[in-house]
């Protein structure tokens, strides 16, 4: 959902905005997450300090990053504070400042792109709850964390339809 703002100006087409733990990353998008997926495979595990990551789905053509204010200048940065984390299937980024997780892209998908929703603005959602969607790489799950019973799907590795895209891709790219 848009911003309740009467003019069209860019900021009344924004559906959330987010950003990293020290501020040098700020993003828009352009719409509502689609999906809420937690993943419990070792990489995000690594990533996140945690027992899994929360990546919130959008189309990638609604991903805007915006130029930051550097804490010596009062003029924005059009340095992109992103370091990407390359695997052979997807693309990470994390802050070059404070190491957050900030999106992931498939490689085989690059229509959509992946938001750690723990970057996200929960006040810019204007009170849309975001619900976990489905668990991925339950396989990988550390023994110690316990799943409660949310009625959503779980897979051992990525859902059945992705799998599938994945292996075509890989195959396509040899």
């Amino acid at each position: 959902m848009a911003s309740n703002n009467a003019d069209n100006s860019p900021s009344s087409n924004i559906a959330f905005t987010g950003g990293c733990q020290c501020g040098s990353v700020r993003y828009t998008s352009t719409s509502p997450p689609q999906n809420l997926t937690y993943c419990y495979c070792i990489t995000c595990r690594r990533l996140s300090g945690s027992s899994f990551i929360a990546w919130a789905d959008i189309p990638s053509s609604s991903l805007q990053l915006l130029p930051v204010s550097s804490k010596d200048s009062e003029s924005p940065s059009t340095n992109c504070a992103l370091k990407p984390l390359s695997s052979p299937i997807a693309t990470r980024s994390v802050c070059k400042g404070c190491g957050s997780s900030v999106t992931m892209m498939y490689h085989c998908d690059g229509a959509n792109i992946g938001i750690a929703a723990g970057t996200i603005d929960e006040d810019s959602l204007e009170g849309r709850v975001m619900q976990v969607t489905e668990h991925i790489f339950l396989g990988q799950k550390p023994g110690w964390h316990a799943i409660s019973e949310d009625g959503v799907k779980r897979w051992e590795r990525f859902p059945d339809g992705f799998e599938k895209k994945l292996q075509e891709w890989e195959k396509a790219e040899g």
